[in-house]
């Protein structure tokens, strides 16, 4: 009875804290995809709705990656504040050890974990997939919206497209840089000092009108190059149209879109190994997000119950460490794994490894009252020199 209740308490610690914090970093990592969509709002006139639909769009991907840091921040800001209340004195002198303490933290966790899994395997696929198709749609309607400057543009197919500078309004355009590749057995760079954006709103199609400029026309198997000198020239782009046949041929379906039970299946269809190495990165990384999730509370258990809070920011910046650290890996991991040098399995699951492995010691330690909080041990270390006898 007395167990039931101390674990009533640690989760009415932990939760408010747990939601709390999930509010605030996915709305900071939201914030900046904020910022670019209000600009299609404000100045290319796109509607506020069709706008937050695609907003929303990005949140569970966003939160397969908040979701381990809020957890981390949650057990490890109550556990800290526990020991600062001197709470955590009174239930070990009351002859409960951290282990007795675990158990509501690990059921935290494995909820956690389950939440993450619901992100992670189901919800971020299928919203990734409609953000791509919201983003169809708008290209058939407004193309010129995917027309940014001093960017390299790879939207179309077979195209390359680079403005140096481009008007908010009017589509007025200077330093323009295409390379068209649309046709099997040809391409073509395409370079004009200035031009201007057009668009058919009934069709979709986008019109380039170009101003003194240069075409330099290659042909396969010919090493000679057609060099045109125009006043003026009109390009077409039917980005739908384009778009919309790739979609049926299935091309548009990336790994990040692609359903966690096909994602086996489509390395396998990978005629690039690369590629093919890609999509069992993302099988894996799908499944170890979840399983980072409950990791952390077995890393911020014994971390809050060691340190003593020095401030109000000292459990975010304990968190923030924790969780870039556990990122630098992770990113570490997958570059390994595109270069071949490692597994997918290895390359993915290796950080979580080392965040168990360090969970599991510093959870032993607490429990044998050594101390992991780095002061507190240099204060018993010289205090243990001060207390060796002095040799006469």
């Amino acid at each position: 009875m007395r167990l039931s209740i101390i674990h009533r308490y640690i989760l009415s610690e932990i939760i408010p804290g747990f939601l709390v914090n999930i509010l605030v970093f996915t709305s900071v990592m939201l914030m900046a995809r904020a910022m670019q969509l209000a600009n299609l709002v404000i100045a290319r006139g796109v509607s506020p709705w069709q706008v937050l639909e695609i907003f929303l769009l990005t949140a569970p991907r966003i939160l397969t990656m908040s979701l381990p840091m809020g957890t981390l921040l949650a057990v490890l800001t109550a556990f800290m504040r526990f020991s600062a209340d001197s709470e955590l004195t009174v239930l070990k002198a009351s002859g409960l050890s951290i282990y007795q303490m675990s158990p509501s933290v690990l059921c935290f966790g494995a909820a956690a974990a389950g939440l993450t899994a619901l992100f992670s395997l189901w919800l971020a696929p299928i919203s990734n997939w409609r953000f791509k198709n919201e983003l169809l749609d708008l290209a058939k309607t407004r193309a010129d919206l995917t027309i940014v400057e001093q960017t390299f543009i790879r939207s179309f197919p077979g195209l390359v497209i680079y403005v140096g500078q481009m008007a908010l309004t009017g589509g007025v355009m200077e330093q323009v840089f295409i390379h068209d590749a649309r046709r099997a057995g040809e391409s073509a760079v395409i370079a004009a000092r200035r031009g201007r954006l057009g668009l058919d709103r009934e069709t979709g199609v986008l019109v380039f009108e170009l101003a003194e400029g240069i075409i330099d026309r290659v042909r396969a198997g010919q090493k000679v190059t057609d060099s045109i000198f125009f006043d003026t020239y009109e390009l077409k782009v039917s980005p739908g149209e384009e778009m919309a046949g790739q979609e049926e041929n299935g091309l548009l379906r990336g790994r990040a879109e692609t359903p966690t039970r096909d994602l086996a299946a489509a390395a396998a269809r990978q005629s690039n190994p690369r590629a093919g190495r890609a999509f069992r990165l993302e099988w894996h990384e799908r499944w170890a997000r979840p399983a980072a999730a409950f990791l952390m509370t077995l890393v911020g258990l014994p971390l809050g119950a060691s340190f003593r809070a020095r401030g109000r920011n000292f459990p975010f910046l304990t968190a923030l460490v924790i969780y870039l650290i556990y990122y630098v890996l992770s990113s570490l991991g997958w570059s390994l794994g595109m270069m071949g040098r490692l597994s997918p399995a290895t390359s993915v699951w290796g950080p979580n490894i080392l965040l168990s492995s360090l969970g599991l010691f510093l959870l032993t330690r607490v429990n044998r009252h050594v101390p992991v909080d780095p002061a507190e041990f240099m204060r018993r270390l010289r205090a243990r020199r001060r207390a060796r006898p002095r040799n006469p």
